[in-house]
């Protein structure tokens, strides 16, 4: 190969690697709207309990990702805060792992590793509107496909719907 070829295909692989990676959720504002009852109470290292709302979820600081998910392949607007911010207010960031447990009472445990990995979104909205328990809300999971697609160790387990209770694994 000669050098003007290799440095086409080291273009071309540079622009491929670009395109295949995700958009980081972008921070956004988000106009007041009425959302559907429904809570998420995060325990704390202590063990005191704090109750947010998708409201006050939002007022953390509120993103955005547009993705498509395992059973939405169409691609859609979420919005919400992402668990990053989440856990770091409750200084559970540091912990090697989180429990996660939805209205139905599933229970998902989300090791470090993947918060640390992939960008995960506690998404409170569809396509502008609020997300509904019928559409897997109204708190709901989300990590865009583009990283849960690379990821080694994000799964299908970690996209919780539905989610109430957030708390360490001791």
């Amino acid at each position: 190969m000669n050098r003007s070829t290799t440095i086409l295909a080291s273009l071309g692989m540079g622009l491929w690697a670009s395109l295949a990676m995700a958009a980081p959720p972008e921070p956004v504002v988000l106009a007041p709207i009425e959302h559907i009852d429904a809570q998420l109470v995060i325990v704390d290292m202590d063990g005191n309990e704090h109750v947010y709302t998708p409201d006050s979820l939002e007022a953390m600081g509120a993103f955005r990702v547009v993705t498509k998910t395992p059973w939405r392949p169409e691609e859609a607007v979420f919005e919400g805060t992402t668990l990053q911010v989440l856990l770091r207010a409750h200084g559970l960031d540091g912990s090697e792992a989180i429990r996660v447990t939805a209205e139905n009472d599933f229970q998902s445990i989300v090791e470090r590793e993947v918060w640390e990995d992939v960008p995960i979104l506690l998404a409170t909205r569809v396509d502008g509107r609020p997300h509904t328990r019928r559409a897997r809300g109204p708190i709901q999971f989300v990590i865009p496909d583009a990283d849960y697609s690379s990821s080694d160790v994000a799964k299908e387990g970690h996209l919780v719907w539905m989610a109430a209770r957030i708390e360490p694994v001791r």
